[in-house]
């Protein structure tokens, strides 16, 4: 069963922030996240998970928590209704406690999630941006069910300290670190990763994220390479599976 807080932090935190790079690598994006600069601050619950999403000068931040005077707050009563919202099934319609006349704001975000989830789920989409989102949401999905998921608790205990890498080869990089049982997650190429997870290309990347490929067979023809601790590696393995349920 999945627990509805975790999945809530996924979108907040690991979802919410592929907007980042929507606004400066996709064209259709650029011009609808300069329509508007504020910020909307997404709360889950009343002791749930937030962030908030700032746009500024065509750019688009997500940090997590609420800043002082978010421009608009969207507050959703439960963290399965903030789930609704992002999935598109069931009721999700969220609270506008402040920010209710800045439309603008709301319209912006909507035409981004949108553009992001065909992006991401429609028809012949463009491979390099979709392969990019995808190996950033990797090692974010990770830190939070290192943090949060209880129902991982085992599998933790076998997690040793380190920094795991995922990377497309001459291409988009992140990465996760695990270190005094909290883990957390950065865009880009780790100084000294102790495990790396290196597709071929982008779309061995994405074959391998919409299970089209057996990936030992990937593995075995090159399309995929494992470096360092293996041990790392296989933990994280049983992680990867968990992060597909969720975000299936």
């Amino acid at each position: 069963m999945l627990d509805q807080v975790v999945l809530a932090r996924l979108h907040l935190e690991a979802v919410l922030p592929n907007l980042e790079i929507m606004a400066t690598d996709d064209e259709l994006s650029r011009p609808i996240a300069g329509k508007w600069n504020g910020s909307i601050l997404f709360k889950a619950g009343l002791q749930g998970p937030s962030s908030t999403l700032t746009f500024s000068n065509s750019k688009v931040t997500l940090k997590p928590g609420r800043p002082l005077r978010p421009d608009v707050t969207l507050f959703f009563p439960t963290e399965k209704l903030m789930n609704n919202m992002f999935t598109g099934s069931g009721v999700g319609f969220p609270l506008v406690l402040k920010g209710f006349t800045k439309l603008k704001g709301l319209i912006t975000f909507m035409k981004l999630a949108k553009r992001m989830e065909k992006v991401m789920k429609g028809p012949n989409p463009p491979m390099s941006l979709k392969a990019k989102l995808t190996i950033n949401t990797i090692p974010r999905g990770l830190a939070i069910l290192l943090n949060y998921d209880k129902a991982m608790e085992e599998q933790r205990s076998h997690m040793p300290e380190g920094v795991a890498e995922f990377r497309i080869k001459d291409g988009f990089a992140a990465h996760v670190v695990y270190k005094n049982g909290h883990a957390h997650a950065d865009a880009g190429h780790a100084k000294d990763p102790d495990f790396i997870m290196e597709f071929s290309s982008d779309k061995t990347a994405l074959d391998v994220a919409d299970d089209k490929v057996d990936v030992m067979a990937s593995i075995c023809l090159g399309d995929i390479s494992m470096k360092g601790n293996l041990h790392m590696g296989d933990v994280l393995n049983g992680y990867l599976d968990r992060l597909s349920l969720y975000l299936q």
